[in-house]
């Protein structure tokens, strides 16, 4: 199995609209994540990501998109800190995609940007990513108490960080 991350402008949007295209994964993203998710939905948010010089990348299995991981940087006083994102297709999970897929962003990153920290707040029931993180080095820094509010209830999140000083 070859795992890559590829930029937006390699990846065929039809596959990215069709793997993202299952409601189960916006449980845990924020509800701006489509679901429906169209052809017209990769197509904007590919469009997006180019015009604004996202750092967005499809997950590519085997020469298939069946994801995307993704960072939003920030300025001002959080000038050097990265909030990291992803999704994978339910299908291709229990296979160490993201785990990888988590590895390769952060090195990307860590080479390429003045980043001193990723970071990314993940939903307390949302095991499965709290594995990934954590088998990626990341630590728990903060618990936050009904942070979020997604379909109707407020849920509580975890703050995981990985610093550039414990990146191997």
């Amino acid at each position: 199995m070859i795992i890559e991350l590829k930029t937006l402008d390699d990846i065929d949007p039809c596959q990215l609209a069709y793997h993202a295209n299952e409601q189960s994964i916006g449980t845990y993203l924020r509800n701006s994540f489509p679901y429906p998710y169209t052809l017209d939905h990769a197509m904007s948010f590919i469009t997006h990501s180019l015009e604004h010089h996202g750092l967005d990348f499809g997950i590519v299995v085997d020469g298939i998109c069946v994801g995307c991981i993704g960072g939003t940087l920030h300025n001002d006083i959080y000038v050097h800190n990265c909030e990291l994102g992803y999704w994978l297709n339910p299908a291709y999970t229990n296979r160490g995609i993201m785990q990888q897929a988590v590895k390769l962003f952060c090195s990307y990153v860590f080479e390429n940007y003045q980043i001193h920290k990723i970071y990314g707040e993940v939903f307390v029931e949302n095991q499965a990513s709290c594995h990934v993180l954590e088998s990626n080095h990341f630590v728990k820094e903060g618990y936050l108490c009904e942070h979020a509010y997604k379909n109707f209830q407020y849920h509580d999140v975890i703050i995981y960080s990985l610093r550039s000083t414990q990146w191997k």
